[in-house]
This record gives C-alpha cells, structure tokens and sequence, in this order.
C-alpha cells in the first residue's frame, strides 16, 4: 500500500513540474541553438579612389542580430560587380561574380575598422560592391549597403601651387596637372579641390566646392588664423570624383591690410607754447592712434612722436627757425603689424622770428 502511495505522489510531482513548464515557456520563442545568431547588417561600406585601384572600408561588426555580444569572426565576404559602361544599367540588379573571402584574424572591437583594396580594377568600367560578414560555414550576415563607382587613372598632383596674400583673402594659384600618375597626358578636364587645416592641427577639411580654374581667393580665412593648404586635381568621370595625387602644404598667415581712413579736420595754431595740433577723433575704426608728421623749410620730413597718440591733439614744443612748416596726421589701426593711413590735410604754419630792437 505504501509503494502505491508513493508512486501516486511521485507521478503528481512530474505532472505539476510540467505544467510549471510549459507556462514559463509558452510566451517565449523556440530556444536557439549556440552559433545559430548572424551577426548585424554593416552599413557603412565606403570606397576611395587610389592610384592603382579601390581602397573600400567598413565597420568590424560587434554585435549579432539580437544583441548579443560577436565572440568570433571567421571573415568577410566581398561580392564584386565589374560591368562596361554601355552595358551599365543603373537599378538593374549587379552581376556579382564569384565572391571574395576576405579571413579575419582579430578579435571584433569597437571602432575597429576593416580595409580592403582592390587593385584588380580597370578604366571604363563600373564597380559595385556588397560586403557580408561570415561567422561560421553557414552563418553569414545579411549583404552591406551597395557602393557603386567608376574607375579611371587618377591626375598627378598640380604644380607650382602658390599662396599670397591679399586684402580680401587668401589668393591661391597652381598650374594644372599634365600628365595622369601612369606617365600618360591628360586629356579630360579636370577641376580641384582645396583643403584647408589651422597651423598646429591635422584636420584637413576640404574647402566647399570644387574649382573649375587654377587659381582661387579663400575669402572664409579669418584674420590672424595661420592656415596650411593642399590641393588635388578632380576628373569628374560617369558619376565619380577621382581624385588626384594631393601637392605638398603650404602656408598662410592672413593679415589685416586695409588702412584706416586718413584723420580729418587738421588745424594748426602757433601759440606761445610752440604749434597746437586738433583733428577730428576717428571713432568707427579700429583705430590704436595717431601719427604726427612735419616738414619743414630744409624738405625734412620728421615724426614727432614714436608711440601713436592715443588722443586727437598734439603739441609741437620744437623751438623751430623761421620758415614755413608743414604738419600732417596719418592714423594706425590694431592690426599686426598696423596699417597706416593715407595722409590727413596738411596744416600750415608760418614761424616768423622777431628781430632784437637796436638802440
């Protein structure tokens, strides 16, 4: 009777234990087995023109499909379309050839990026590329986005690139590249593009819009600001910028060159202290001061004073011979160095010497 009991309670334990079961499982999905999980999509698959082919670039893949932390990564692989340009139909599906497997040793990490060249590549033809992410034989991730480009020899860097200052920006100047990086004579149109970085960074960002002569004003460069440029010529070829051998830096330190306006209003008084000087007080410039300028019967010309006049009056205590002296005013601004105004009206005046009464 109690081996019955005991078989009855046993079996009401393996009943109860089910149903606990199969209620935490029924709202969840089929379990997964280990190594089944594809790893995320990469989308960010992105190409650069080399010399000798196509540099393409991508994110390493961190993650799998659900979240969860990408152990290991058996490689990558690369579909590859190569199609003539008349035969090229843009939305039509690419002709992908036999794929590209590409190992990969190292462990997935944040930021790590992956680059791949192809040199394989030939003037005239269109290329497409699809990158997918292989975790195991039959574990591959979902196809990257698409890059699609033409390829052509690049230009060679243009030469005699020059930089000058000028009052309203930066004039830069080049002559145009003669020859492709294979030693052949260019025999397309080419246009530039100009970077730009500030003295003591490496950022070199490309100025806005490609230039379509040889020669350009940057009139954006602040005053004060050290720049370093660079330049390549462009061949804009069926929908793709291939771009060129970059020239070598070259420096610029833009300066303030535009003068104040010249001081207005001079008037000259002799007086029994020596010559008074008043001109009109320049306000809305960025006037630092003023300088004093005389002549005098020999033609001399002198500066009366060193530092520029903080104020618009100056007194001239020169004990001078008789004669006719000339005075004029210039204004200096607070560039680096100043720039110097034109002249002021000039201020005459007569200095007549009395003659010792004889008895």
């Amino acid at each position: 009777m109690n081996n019955i009991l005991q078989i009855i309670s046993c079996n009401r334990l393996i009943i109860f234990a089910f149903c606990i079961l199969l209620a935490s499982c029924g709202r969840k999905a089929p379990p997964v087995p280990p190594g089944t999980l594809r790893p995320k999509v990469i989308k960010d698959l992105s190409y650069k023109i080399i010399p000798d082919g196509i540099e393409l670039k991508w994110s390493v893949p961190v993650r799998n499909r659900d979240g969860s932390p990408l152990v290991r990564i058996k490689g990558f692989r690369l579909l590859k379309a190569e199609i003539p340009f008349e035969e090229y139909c843009e939305g039509c599906p690419p002709p992908f050839g036999q794929p590209i497997e590409i190992p990969f040793e190292a462990k997935p990490e944040k930021t790590r990026k992956m680059v791949y060249e192809d040199r394989t590549v030939r003037s005239g033809m269109q290329y497409i590329y699809k990158v997918c992410t292989v975790k195991g034989w039959l574990n591959v991730s979902d196809p990257s986005n698409q890059v699609s480009m033409a390829w052509h020899i690049p230009p060679s860097a243009p030469s005699e690139f020059m930089v000058q200052l000028k009052k309203a920006g930066i004039y830069l100047s080049w002559q145009a590249p003669s020859k492709w990086i294979d030693g052949r004579p260019v025999d397309k149109g080419l246009l530039y593009r100009i970077y730009r970085a500030r003295k003591g960074t490496d950022k070199w960002k490309p100025l806005p819009d490609l230039v379509d002569s040889t020669s350009y004003l940057d009139l954006s460069a602040k005053k004060r600001a050290r720049y370093r440029y660079r330049m390549a010529a462009v061949l804009p070829y069926h929908g793709t910028e291939i771009e060129g051998l970059r020239t070598s830096e070259t420096m610029a330190e833009p300066r303030d060159l535009t003068p104040p306006p010249a001081p207005a209003g001079l008037v000259a008084i002799r007086s029994a202290d020596g010559v008074e000087l008043f001109w009109q007080e320049e306000t809305k410039s960025d006037v630092s001061g003023y300088i004093v300028y005389r002549k005098g019967p020999d033609e001399l010309i002198d500066r009366l004073n060193n530092k520029p006049l903080p104020l618009s009056g100056f007194l001239d205590r020169t004990i001078l011979p008789s004669g006719l002296y000339l005075y004029w005013v210039t204004a200096l601004d607070k560039a680096d160095p100043p720039n110097e105004s034109p002249w002021s009206d000039i201020a005459e005046v007569e200095v007549v010497k009395e003659k010792a009464y004889e008895q």
